[in-house]
């Protein structure tokens, strides 16, 4: 399998038969819903069948999570993780209740990076001193990529277990970075938790931001390897402002907004055309925290989700910020809904219908 032409333009003639996985960013928003789409993959036994996860910005956070834990897993006869609460949901409802960008910034600033204080907190609450090499290998199970943008070329920077790089520079193999610095890079969100610079083996730096800048749905890696790809995105939606922040930080942030929205509806765009084409054999389905529920053909009546709550959800600001347990399981819930949603209407229509919801209290109304 090669990942060198990942990058090119279109689709290869023959599809491959691999399954892969795209986590957005979204910070929090994006952690909690992909977390729900996890579930949801597992309890319907698909976690095993999984080839590739790739993920950006919050979408690592969870990703990074169950790449580190995939060796502990024990999957039952029918592919489903029987402790998977215990070792990715019950550490990452922990994390979505613990405020971590404020206190980074100030911290860092006072005390020598931001970034270093990120990395710090995700591996104390949750990867453990794991490294790239804690992923789970080609051969055990999906091959994850945690994805970055490369400020010095403009181009998408990957890792995983058995490199990294982004196409433009020399290759890193079997690399022995910490997890949580890769995490960190991935969800550097500029400006004011960006850049990660990475003290690479040949004595060169690579400065990272957020993944998202480049694929704020991740999906170079997955649209050439697989022939069958689920989306989950958490991208929340752009809001209109009838009057522009002028100021030069604000007025820049607002730039920032602007650019990683249009980077997101062309990816998107993207997906939806490969997955419509009749001429590439792509299959699979793709679902977002912004989706209207009644789209989907086959929505659960056993998962209800009024419009106006998944609406809500959708308006969660874009931080790593402590959430209310309300929108903490509510964002959960709906990832779970919606993956099931999609993969009952575009995938495998003989999937049960889910007894209900995996966290107590629904979506709210």
């Amino acid at each position: 399998m090669t990942d060198l032409d990942d990058t090119l333009p279109g689709l290869p003639v023959s599809r491959p038969t691999g399954v892969g996985l795209c986590l957005s960013g979204g910070g929090y928003r994006a952690m909690l819903f992909h977390l729900g789409t996890l579930w949801r993959l597992n309890d319907a036994g698909y976690l095993p069948k999984l080839t590739r996860i790739s993920s950006v910005s919050g979408g690592s956070i969870t990703a990074g999570l169950l790449g580190c834990t995939w060796r502990n897993l024990e999957f039952d006869q029918t592919g489903v993780a029987i402790d998977f609460l215990e070792h990715v949901v019950e550490p990452i409802l922990a994390m979505g209740r613990y405020t971590l960008d404020v206190p980074a910034v100030l911290k860092g600033l006072l005390f020598g990076g931001v970034a270093h204080e990120v990395e710090g907190v995700y591996d104390r609450m949750l990867y453990h001193g794991a490294t790239l090499q804690s992923l789970p290998d080609d051969n055990s199970g999906p091959r994850f990529i945690i994805m970055a943008t490369d400020l010095s070329n403009g181009v998408g920077w990957r890792f995983s277990r058995p490199y990294m790089r982004d196409y433009k520079t020399a290759n890193y193999p079997n690399p022995t970075l910490p997890l949580a610095q890769a995490v960190a890079a991935s969800s550097a969100f500029p400006p004011f938790l960006s850049p990660v610079v990475l003290n690479l083996v040949d004595g060169k730096h690579a400065t990272l931001t957020d993944g998202g800048v480049y694929d704020n749905l991740g999906i170079e890696p997955v649209l050439k390897n697989c022939g069958t790809i689920f989306v989950s995105d958490a991208g929340g939606p752009f809001k209109e402002e009838p009057r522009p922040h002028r100021g030069w930080i604000l007025g820049t942030y607002r730039v920032l907004l602007t650019l990683q929205a249009e980077v997101g509806w062309l990816r998107k765009r993207q997906v939806m055309a490969a997955l419509k084409s009749t001429t590439n054999d792509l299959k699979g389905a793709f679902w977002a925290v912004t989706t209207d529920p009644t789209d989907f053909p086959a929505f659960a009546s056993t998962l209800p989700v009024p419009v106006t709550a998944a609406k809500r959800l959708g308006d969660t600001p874009t931080r790593l910020k402590a959430l209310p347990d309300e929108t903490l399981y509510g964002l959960v819930n709906w990832g779970y809904a919606a993956a099931d949603a999609g993969l009952r209407s575009y995938v495998d229509p003989h999937l049960p219908e889910p007894p209900g919801f995996p966290l107590p209290g629904g979506v709210g109304v």
